[in-house]
């Protein structure tokens, strides 16, 4: 499957989940579906580029500004009418074909199944913002997303959400408890995750990279196959 491919999957990954997060937090009328556009507004309560956005596809044209679109627009394009680019906060889209996950990760790995609060809890303690994922992902009702996880020491170390759109496997809020980095808990979680998708029919696994998460997803062969840009609404001047 050609890098192109990939990317239009991430993207939509993204959108979905990004729509099913303002259904669920915000109400029907949040959601936006334009062409080659998706994603949802989720209003002064969760203003974050992660969670009151939308994404387009890559090669279209971002929809220009408009007072019923989110805070955020992630899209492949290098400018968003109306908008300021954050740079910094750019996402890798990264992904891969099951075909070619290894076969086997070394050692058994038993797989748990934490709550969605408990990944969006998770999520909201690794990055360092006050609880604001973990509220909103516990309402979250949609039969193609699934919770995974490792325990240490019967405490949950390291979780990951994902969503299934047609033969793609959608990785997303990948996250380990501060006390267990660097123990190779992510990279273990995500082969058993991805070998269980393989043999669940799904054909490929795409994903939206971090900064902390690049070399993971790396080690695990993903390829980057394009760059997710966020545009911002500009602040109102209050004219003080």
């Amino acid at each position: 499957m050609d890098d192109s491919e990939l990317a239009r999957l991430s993207a939509a990954s993204f959108g979905e989940v990004l729509a099913t997060v303002a259904l669920w937090g915000a109400g029907p009328d949040a959601v936006i579906r334009y062409p080659d556009v998706v994603g949802g507004r989720m209003g002064p309560n969760a203003r974050s580029p992660w969670l009151d956005a939308v994404v387009v596809a890559p090669g279209a044209v971002p929809p220009p500004d408009d007072p019923r679109l989110p805070l955020c627009i992630w899209t492949f394009a290098d400018r968003a009418e109306g908008r300021i680019e954050y740079p910094e906060i750019a996402m890798p889209c990264m992904g891969l074909e099951l075909a070619d996950v290894a076969a086997a990760v070394d050692g058994q790995v038993d797989l748990i199944s934490p709550s969605l609060a408990e990944v969006g809890a998770m999520n909201d303690r690794a990055y360092g913002i006050a609880p604001l994922f973990g509220p909103i992902a516990a309402l979250l009702r949609d039969d193609r997303i699934a919770t995974h996880g490792l325990a240490v020491d019967d405490r949950t170390a390291c979780v990951a959400m994902t969503l299934r759109l047609g033969d793609d496997l959608g990785i997303h809020y990948v996250a380990t408890e501060a006390e267990y980095r660097r123990r190779g808990l992510a990279t273990r979680l995500l082969t058993a995750v991805m070998r269980l998708g393989r043999a669940d029919g799904m054909r490929t696994a795409t994903l939206q990279a971090s900064p902390d998460g690049l070399p993971v997803y790396r080690k695990l062969d993903f390829r980057e196959v394009g760059l997710l840009r966020a545009f911002v609404r500009p602040p109102v001047d209050s004219g003080a």
